[in-house]
């Protein structure tokens, strides 16, 4: 048979598939019962696919068997075979697992200011000044002009380590102690204070205040924009809150999937998907490190415990990316609330991000797909490609980062 006939053969055959698993769905909303849609149909052997779906069919719940009805007229409209990829379902067994204690709460209510910052970024004023503060098409030509010297990397994953090398020399400055804003000399802390109504506005959580050694009169104040804030992009530095925050803005505005990774240890990093490579690239703009995931563990020395992953489509504990000897060291540390009720905790919130931007079956379709293969990738199932990192912290004072239990 030629390829054409065997195509059209194919979609048929798919058609009579998405028929018999409607039909069946159907009957199990009506009888009142749950069942699970079948994830494993194989699209190169329809007629065994079907032979085995009633075996495949387990329990479900009716929102799951209305999305795979969804996704089963997505494909249909389509019409080819080659296209049949079903979403996985979205876990649904957390009822078992009780919400967070009053003392779990206190914990987990960073990550709810986390995400709710994060969430800050996709706004659109936000995204074009962002846009503006990059020369693109600059980023791009130097990237395609590397590309010998990144045999593995596509021209996307280039331009992301071209941002980065840009926003680390040119673009961003790192600030320890500012300097005093009376005779530009060394200053000393001298506590924090609350942001005035003018720095509230400009998007500033915290303000700390810093003496001038030569004693100078006034303090110099540093507010502090724990969330993005567009201020950013005039000030041009900080410290890797502020870092984090600009660069993941930056690359979400030229079009990269990027989260913004939260580690209880109090730094933080971006993560840019590669389509390429189809996996979650490290990225940390204040060390201009690229796919160095184990840099904080084994370069810097810091025992991490809770790094979780946060943008507007989804929320994710990636600790297991950037530790090595989880199971039987770093799970030891992680007692700030329980695995069970921290995953849920995650997934609702990650569900909640997800429904918020009214996406196309689609898109949501790609998320699902992305998420399957970081969810290979975290449990090792790829193998650990990951190098033992020795690079020492180059950001911030030797003062700074030996009061943290750096390595610098």
């Amino acid at each position: 048979m030629d390829n054409q006939g065997s195509t059209d053969n194919n979609t048929k055959l798919v058609q009579d598939l998405a028929r018999q698993l409607a039909g069946q769905f159907s009957s199990i909303r009506r009888q009142g019962s749950d069942a699970t849609h079948p994830l494993n149909t194989d699209t190169t052997s329809p007629s065994a696919a079907q032979a085995n779906n009633a075996d495949n069919v387990q329990s479900s719940s009716t929102t799951d068997i209305a999305a795979l009805a969804d996704q089963l007229g997505m494909l249909l409209n389509r019409g080819s075979a080659a296209s049949l990829v079903v979403e996985p379902p979205v876990t649904t067994s957390f009822e078992d697992v009780p919400d967070p204690s009053i003392y779990e709460m206190q914990f987990a209510e960073t990550f709810n200011r986390v995400n709710s910052s994060v969430l800050r970024f996709e706004d659109r004023d936000l995204l074009d000044m962002a846009s503006e503060q990059m020369d693109i098409g600059r980023l791009f030509e130097e990237a395609e002009a590397m590309a010998k010297d990144f045999p593995e990397d596509s021209t996307d994953d280039i331009v992301i380590r071209r941002l980065l090398h840009w926003f680390k020399n040119d673009y961003f400055t790192w600030v320890n102690e500012p300097p005093c804003q009376t005779c530009q000399g060394k200053t000393v802390s001298a506590g924090g204070v609350a942001p005035s109504p003018q720095e509230r506005q400009d998007g500033a959580g915290a303000v700390e205040t810093y003496r001038c050694v030569q004693s100078c009169p006034g303090l110099t104040r540093f507010p502090r924009y724990g969330g993005m804030s567009a201020i950013l992009f005039k000030t041009r530095r900080g410290r890797c809150g502020e870092w984090a925050n600009c660069f993941t803005v930056l690359c979400r505005a030229l079009g990269y999937n990027a989260r913004y990774v939260h580690d209880t240890t109090d730094h933080v990093w971006t993560e840019v998907w590669s389509e390429h490579k189809k996996r979650w690239i490290h990225c940390d703009s204040c060390e201009a490190a690229y796919d160095q995931p184990l840099l904080y563990s084994t370069g810097w020395g810091k025992s991490l415990s809770y790094c979780v992953a946060f943008s507007a489509e989804e929320v994710v504990d990636v600790t297991r990316r950037y530790t090595v000897d989880y199971s039987t060291v770093v799970a030891k540390r992680r007692r700030s609330i329980r695995e069970p009720v921290l995953a849920k905790f995650l997934h609702r919130m990650s569900e909640a991000n997800l429904a918020r931007l009214q996406l196309t079956q689609q898109e949501v379709l790609s998320i699902r797909q992305r998420q399957a293969l970081e969810a290979d990738d975290l449990s090792g199932r790829n193998g650990d490609r990951r190098a033992i990192e020795t690079r020492e912290r180059e950001s911030g004072s030797d003062e700074w980062t030996k009061a943290r239990g750096e390595r610098h």
